[in-house]
């Protein structure tokens, strides 16, 4: 008699039967999961600007993106940006007065969010439906550094990373019940990084070796490849926007040179910058590289990440330890550019695989004690990052972040309508960041020096700030006079010394001497200093000396506050230079310290300085201060 062994082969993972979708617990869990993350990252969301930020980089290019819709850094991101655009918009309607840092910031936090909820999904299969382990690597993963970083601020990123797991969750659905409109929806996913993250595409050798390893006969179905190949390309369509917008906008292309809007837009869709970071040699390394990819999760994570692959099944190792190589590999050769943004999308599918692992261990015996154990490891492990990353992490409220600071400071001197404003390049980028995305005042409009002609032909008032007053009447090639508008800020006129009305000030007419008269003064509050003193000073004839002058605020008869002028209109008009009948500007902060009593009076001295050091008054005149008239009004 012959019997024949019946052999049983040993089922990994992959073979049994998954749960695909959480039950009551699990959806409780995960909406517990998303309002902490939620709420921890609205606690650190950006809600600033360094003067760095507005200098240039991805995260101030997003924002003028998505609130100007325009192409984002190339390729230019269309479908992220129309989303940006959409929600930045939708916000300003319903919060008109707020600040647009953080709504903009909390649009990279609805990516992490989905990006959140599409792991815990992916980590319910992997764990089989554990809870405990699902929830506690979402949270571990919720609070690594990149990935909260790049939820709390403006960035893509976190889309990226939700891309990727909606795309291995896709192909897990489709391993299970075998439909092909998985197919189709994966295809879809899979061009989607045509026209968003071109590195999301990483993952795709694995996925077409994972989806051909169990169905090959699907290479001779050629109606079905010709249909994804179809449903891939569709999201080039997007590209249609940033043609367009870019065409009807030459001043958004940046540096270069091109003879027409489709020679630039071939050229952005390059990405030259992107490749001018590869380093096509084996050497020099990097020596912070592997630091930072090891610190991410940290090596017990991507141990058990590479394990838990294995565990899964001969497929999932194939799907995932490609993807990781692809990614690996390119992030060497970009060694010294972003590689650490590039690779995020590969950090998730080391938690999925740790989930494999701990998943494994859970079920050994004794359970009781395997159980207790994991949990208060997952739970230290959550808190340890939380507490490493947080410092890092946080982006609300950081002391470097007064970037808007010089615009701020220029439209508190209250510049007149449509008024044309020359500054230095950080007030530049301020005053456009606040007229162009934050709304504030957008009749005024910050210009170079090179387009004073110009404003001065179109009939525009031009105010230059004292930081650039030095060098733009040299630049601009015209005779420039100023007279003060603010503290700050100089009116300026195109050889005639602007003048400007004596109204709402106390008119005094003193004879101050050489020439010169007090025609009146004002004291304004409500401006970037608690205190400004305004003065008007008239040449009846041509003054022989350059006089400086020097304001000082008294209080019952003693001075506590004063400030210099080594010549009026904040040190930019000598009293040399004015001719018989021109009235000159000059406006003097004040910031007395904390505890300082009210002023009730003023005094003006009119002085030079000799050559052996000693000063030579011309006048002193004392006036009593009998109102207060706020900025916006004293114009």
């Amino acid at each position: 008699m012959t019997t024949t062994a019946r052999h049983r082969t040993t089922p990994s993972l992959s073979d049994d039967r998954t749960i695909a979708r959480p039950d009551g617990r699990g959806w409780i869990a995960l909406i517990l999961l998303l309002l902490i993350m939620g709420a921890i990252y609205w606690a650190t969301l950006d809600n600033g600007l360094a003067s760095g930020d507005l200098e240039g980089g991805d995260l101030i290019t997003h924002q003028y993106a998505q609130v100007q819709a325009r192409p984002s850094n190339a390729p230019g991101y269309p479908l992220y940006t129309m989303g940006g655009w959409l929600w930045f918009h939708a916000w300003r309607r319903l919060l008109p007065q707020a600040s647009p840092i953080p709504i903009l910031s909390s649009y990279s936090t609805l990516w992490a969010l989905l990006a959140l909820g599409a792991l815990y999904l992916l980590l319910w299969r992997a764990t089989r439906g554990n809870p405990i382990l699902t929830l506690g690597l979402s949270a571990f993963y919720g609070v690594t550094y990149f990935f909260w970083y790049y939820a709390v601020s403006t960035e893509q990123y976190a889309s990226a990373v939700l891309q990727t797991l909606l795309i291995v969750l896709v192909v897990l659905q489709w391993d299970e019940d075998g439909r092909e409109r998985w197919l189709d929806a994966l295809a879809f996913l899979l061009g989607l990084s045509l026209a968003h993250m071109v590195t999301v595409l990483f993952i795709a050798p694995g996925v077409l070796a994972f989806v051909l390893m169990k169905k090959p006969d699907l290479l001779k179905r050629g109606k079905l490849i010709l249909g994804s190949l179809l449903l891939a390309l569709t999201p080039l369509l997007a590209y249609i926007y940033v043609y367009v917008r870019g065409a009807a906008h030459p001043e958004w292309w940046g540096e270069g040179d091109w003879d027409n809007a489709w020679a630039w837009f071939l050229s952005f869709l390059s990405t030259r910058q992107g490749r001018d970071e590869l380093t096509w040699s084996l050497l020099p390394w990097n020596p912070e590289q592997l630091g930072l990819f090891v610190g991410e999760l940290g090596l017990f994570i991507l141990a058990l990440g590479g394990i838990g692959w294995w565990l899964w099944g001969r497929r999932h190792v194939i799907l995932f330890a490609l993807t990781a190589v692809i990614y690996l590999v390119f992030s060497y050769i970009d060694r010294f550019g972003n590689w650490y943004q590039v690779i995020m999308p590969l950090y998730p599918l080391f938690v999925a695989g740790a989930g494999v692992s701990l998943r494994a261990l859970w079920e050994r015996p004794p359970q009781r004690l395997w159980r207790v154990v994991l949990s208060l490891l997952l739970v230290s492990m959550v808190g340890i990052k939380f507490v490493e990353v947080y410092p890092r992490a946080d982006q609300r409220d950081r002391p470097q972040d007064a970037g808007l600071a010089p615009g701020w400071a220029i439209l508190e001197q209250a510049p007149p309508e449509r008024a044309a404003i020359v500054g230095d390049v950080r007030e530049k980028l301020a005053l456009d960041y606040l007229t162009g995305v934050w709304g504030v005042r957008p009749d005024v409009t910050a210009i170079p020096t090179s387009d004073i002609a110009q404003a001065f032909e179109e009939g525009r008032a031009v105010l230059v700030t004292v930081n650039a007053a030095s060098y733009a009447a040299a630049e601009s090639g015209l005779p420039l006079c100023y007279t003060a508008w603010g503290p700050t800020l100089l009116l300026a006129g195109n050889g005639v010394l602007p003048q400007l009305p004596l109204e709402k000030m106390s008119l005094v007419a003193a004879d101050v001497g050489d020439g010169l008269k007090l025609a009146g003064y004002q004291v304004l509050s409500g401006g970037t200093a608690p205190w400004w003193v305004r003065l008007a000073l008239q040449a009846e004839e041509t003054p022989a000396q350059d006089w400086a002058v020097s304001a000082r605020l008294l209080a019952q008869g003693q001075e506590i506050a004063q400030v210099d002028h080594v010549a009026p209109a904040l040190g930019f008009t000598p009293t040399a230079s004015l001719h018989p009948g021109e009235i000159v500007f000059d406006i003097f902060a004040f910031n007395p310290p904390d505890g300082t009593p009210p002023p009730d009076a003023l005094r003006f001295i009119l002085y030079r300085q000799r050559q052996d050091g000693g000063f030579d008054n011309l006048a002193t005149l004392d006036f009593p201060i009998t109102r207060v008239i706020r900025v916006d009004d004293g114009r």
